[in-house]
């Protein structure tokens, strides 16, 4: 009876034997037929035209984009067709009364005087001499005036003061600080 060291030799040369053996069939067996090889080089094409067909799609599809847009461009560019002064007085004619103006007037409004707000003026010196000026105050700056200080061109630079300081807060309750 072989001993336990000629039976790791045996296993160890039948191991080495049989590896390569079944490393052969088993890369024999584990390629791909020549049928499915074929299947997959048809796959393969029919991915590459279907693919082809969606980049085409898509630049035919920006291509009408970009044309639409340059449509909508040029007929925004275009004053829209004028219309007759005949026909909008007769659309307005349609509707009800109309002013002077061709304008419809709606049920229930005011009628609008004809008169001028502003009255022609021949000369205009004539005018502004007969403003009334003397009672105006130069020295007083009114508070509701949007300018916190008044210069004069006659006023020096030391003549001018700026008081930052002001007691009363106008918001209190805020806390600014």
């Amino acid at each position: 009876m072989p001993t336990i060291k000629e039976w790791i030799l045996i296993a160890a040369f039948v191991a080495f034997v049989l590896i390569p053996v079944c490393w052969k069939f088993w890369k024999g067996w584990d390629r791909p037929s020549l049928s499915s090889l074929i299947e997959m080089k048809r796959r393969i094409s029919e991915r590459d035209t279907r693919d082809a067909f969606i980049e085409e799609d898509a630049k035919i599809r920006e291509q009408h984009r970009l044309e639409a847009e340059r449509e909508l461009a040029l007929r925004k560019a275009q004053p829209p067709p004028t219309v007759n002064k005949s026909v909008l007085t007769s659309a307005f004619g349609n509707l009800g009364a109309t002013d002077s103006t061709g304008t419809a007037v709606l049920e229930g409004s005011v009628a609008q005087e004809a008169t001028n707000a502003v009255m022609p003026v021949d000369n205009v010196d004539d005018l502004v001499a007969s403003l009334d000026t003397d009672d105006i105050v130069e020295n007083v700056i009114p508070e509701s005036a949007p300018v916190a200080v008044q210069l004069r061109g006659d006023a020096g630079a030391d003549e001018v003061k700026w008081d930052p300081t002001q007691e009363g807060d106008d918001w209190p309750e805020i806390g600014w600080t």
